[in-house]
């Protein structure tokens, strides 16, 4: 049986308190994985190095064994995927911030000292293993590397897991009551083709260790920049006169949509209260001048007959445009914030729809209307 308390003896076992971005944070999904056990060494010791380097695969083979991920940061490549990975995650970050995380900042690798101080280990531990998802450092020295160090290593936290005590309180925390919610439904081929090659890259970063080389500079500008950044401002949503959708707070992304889809997502900005679809033939005149504006089409008889077969109450086809709306947002941006822009309803299969971020204004205003607190209007929104 193994002895945890030798193992203690022997080496030099030091908890921290692991730094995590909030679950609320739109950070969050750059968390390392909690399988992973990162290799540092403060010291550069020749001997450490050598014998990982030589025996490396095998190394990573044991751990793999017991479930966990060994990242040797010496060995790591930086993916050149990370810069569009981050505008996809975060559209608000300001070029000067993209510029931050170019090149001569995370493609060279950063002192160990940096990753370190990102996790929030402040110790006296200078070469070992960080276990991430046990908050524990492991110290390693050259006269123990070669003593079946990551197998005994390996053991202590097994044996401490097998030892825990279960309780029936632990069971609450498995307990899923939250019904499933699943943001892509809906999309297009073309969007869900983009979106699952994007989490793919970001699942290929977290497993090959090539986002800690960025971690320590987004919670840099996590820390410096979370009170400057306005995502639900008004501004965030512009269509100008030229009918391009643009986000100019989403460093002036344009959403990209087809002649009729537009002049759909037009509609609704255009009418920031809401509107329930069963009536679209009361807009019949508003969706005619708004197609005539932004299309091409020549022939008027066929333009009106796509928007009579849009408004007729039996019809399904705003549904199409309405998906149409959502696939192009969710191309450009992850849910989160694609989800403030897209045209939906309050709850799942309701007729009222809207664009929730001009709605919410709406909503605000009449709350300060309501405290006679002072509140400014666009003429857009005015009665």
């Amino acid at each position: 049986m193994f002895d945890t308390q030798k193992f203690i003896e022997d080496r030099k076992v030091e908890k921290f308190e692991n730094f995590k971005f909030q679950n609320n944070s739109e950070f969050s999904q750059f968390n390392t994985n909690d399988n992973m056990v990162i290799f540092f060494d403060l010291e550069n010791n020749h001997t450490i190095n050598q014998y990982i380097k030589t025996n490396l695969e095998t190394i990573k083979k044991r751990f793999s064994e017991e479930y966990k991920n060994f990242v040797y940061l010496p060995n790591i490549q930086f993916s050149k995927n990370f810069d569009a990975i981050l505008k996809y995650y975060l559209p608000y970050l300001s070029e000067d911030n993209f510029r931050t995380l170019q090149f001569e900042n995370i493609f060279q690798k950063p002192e160990i000292q940096k990753i370190l101080d990102y996790f929030g280990y402040s110790g006296t531990i200078k070469c070992g293993l960080i276990f991430v998802n046990e908050s524990t450092i492991v110290e390693c020295n050259e006269f123990l590397i070669q003593d079946n160090f990551f197998t005994d290593s390996l053991l202590y936290f097994k044996t401490l897991s097998e030892q825990r005590i279960f309780s029936f309180d632990d069971c609450d925390d498995m307990i899923d009551n939250i019904k499933s919610f699943n943001p892509y439904e809906n999309l297009d081929d073309d969007a869900l083709a983009k979106i699952n090659e994007i989490q793919k890259q970001l699942a290929e970063l977290k497993q090959n260790g090539q986002l800690l080389f960025a971690l320590p500079i987004l919670k840099e500008i996590l820390e410096n920049e979370t009170n400057t950044i306005d995502i639900n401002s008004e501004n965030n949503l512009v269509i100008d006169e030229d009918f391009r959708i643009l986000l100019p707070n989403f460093n002036n992304i344009e959403i990209q949509l087809s002649h009729l889809t537009k002049a759909v997502y037009m509609l609704f900005y255009n009418n920031p209260k809401g509107i329930n679809i069963k009536h679209l033939t009361s807009y019949k005149k508003e969706i005619i001048s708004l197609y005539a504006g932004i299309s091409n089409q020549l022939d008027y008889d066929k333009m009106l007959q796509s928007i009579d077969d849009l408004v007729k109450p039996d019809s399904k086809a705003i549904y199409t445009h309405i998906s149409r709306i959502k696939s192009a947002f969710y191309k450009q941006m992850d849910y989160k914030f694609a989800d403030k822009f897209i045209v939906t309803s309050a709850n799942f299969g309701n007729d009222f729809k809207f664009i929730p971020i001009l709605k919410d204004k709406i909503v605000l205003i009449q709350e300060q209307r309501e405290t006679d607190e002072p509140y400014f209007i666009d003429d857009d929104f005015s009665e």
